[in-house]
């Protein structure tokens, strides 16, 4: 032709960048393997991973540790390169592997942005946490005292110590480094669902390892600065005092028997009607005489008004004798009440 004469030697400096055989499937090299591995990913569960993602020659094109965020994902359901989906299946929590993908099932023979088309692609990999949208609560119980006669149901209140962090290790919070106990009605919403799990049937002393899937804890959006979307939580909790609490759907309950004047005790100045302060005087002076107990953990003048609106059935502000009503009495209703 035009550029090379006839009968001319031809000298080719030639690089090779990456080759692979149609018929390869994905090349997985294990870099670091937990020596505590309880489960390995499958198909359906969800993984958050860090990555950096090479070319064959080293040339990096894509990291997450640059966005400073995981990776999220389903495994095994199509949702990421078929190289990928299957190299993430039977990962440990905290494993490091590398994953090498051939271009059928990369990107192919076109490629994606700075990948070229028909590249062999690199993933070096580092499973942060992973998750089944199936999973519960895990508890793993550390201490149980030999005394374990009282646990910790609905509507108790409970004062605790716990370190939260990542399965990782990464620790996110403590109370112990606050100096004080978290305190809560169990039951109440007061927490995230999975804690209200975790929490039940615990007695006083105990120490336990609670696990929390993300539909269970803070869900895909995490909290802002301080707990990623769609992490997993570990607790190490310690649970240090119990109040029994009321029977559900109480907020007072009587220690002994009621008057059968109770109305007319009530109304302190005997108009046949009672308002808000004499009712919460009335309250008040029943439980520090340990005639009558509220439900622990909530706030007393909140509680009174809450009981008193339900006996004042027309909104006016005052309870008459045909108004008032005991808890008892109202079979059918559904109300937080005397």
């Amino acid at each position: 032709g035009k550029e090379i004469p006839g009968q001319a030697s031809l000298v080719f400096d030639v690089v090779l960048l990456d080759l692979h055989n149609p018929k390869d499937g994905i090349s997985i090299e294990n870099q670091h393997v937990p020596e505590s591995c309880e489960r390995r990913s499958q198909t359906g569960d969800f993984l958050r991973y860090h990555y950096n993602g090479t070319l064959l020659d080293g040339t990096l094109f894509d990291s997450s540790y640059s966005r400073n965020r995981t990776y999220d994902t389903y495994v095994g359901k199509g949702y990421v390169i078929a190289g990928m989906d299957e190299g993430l299946l039977g990962v440990c929590t905290g494993e490091k592997r590398r994953i090498i993908i051939p271009p059928h099932l990369g990107y192919g023979e076109e490629g994606r942005g700075k990948i070229p088309g028909s590249a062999v692609l690199v993933f070096d990999i580092h499973v942060v946490d992973f998750h089944n949208p199936s999973d519960s609560v895990s508890i793993t119980v550390n201490y149980k005292p030999s005394n374990c006669t009282v646990l910790s149901k609905k509507g108790d209140y409970l004062k605790y110590h716990y370190n939260a962090s990542l399965l990782d290790g990464t620790l996110l919070d403590s109370t112990h480094s606050l100096g004080k106990t978290y305190n809560i009605v169990l039951g109440s919403g007061q927490v995230v669902v999975g804690m209200d799990m975790g929490l039940q049937d615990m007695c006083v002393g105990e120490r336990r390892t609670v696990i929390i899937p993300p539909h269970l804890g803070y869900g895909e959006d995490g909290v802002e600065g301080e707990v990623p979307g769609s992490a997993v939580l570990v607790f190490d909790i310690e649970l240090l005092e119990l109040v029994s609490g009321l029977p559900e759907g109480y907020m007072f309950v009587w220690n002994g028997e009621v008057s059968p004047n109770l109305f007319e005790e009530i109304d302190q100045n005997h108009d046949g009607e009672v308002l808000l302060e004499e009712f919460s005087d009335y309250i008040q002076a029943q439980v520090d005489s340990g005639k009558g107990k509220l439900a622990p953990g909530f706030d007393f003048e909140k509680i009174v008004k809450n009981m008193f609106t339900n006996q004042d059935r027309d909104g006016n502000g005052k309870v008459t004798v045909e108004e008032f009503k005991l808890k008892d009495q109202e079979a059918k209703e559904e109300h937080d009440e005397l």
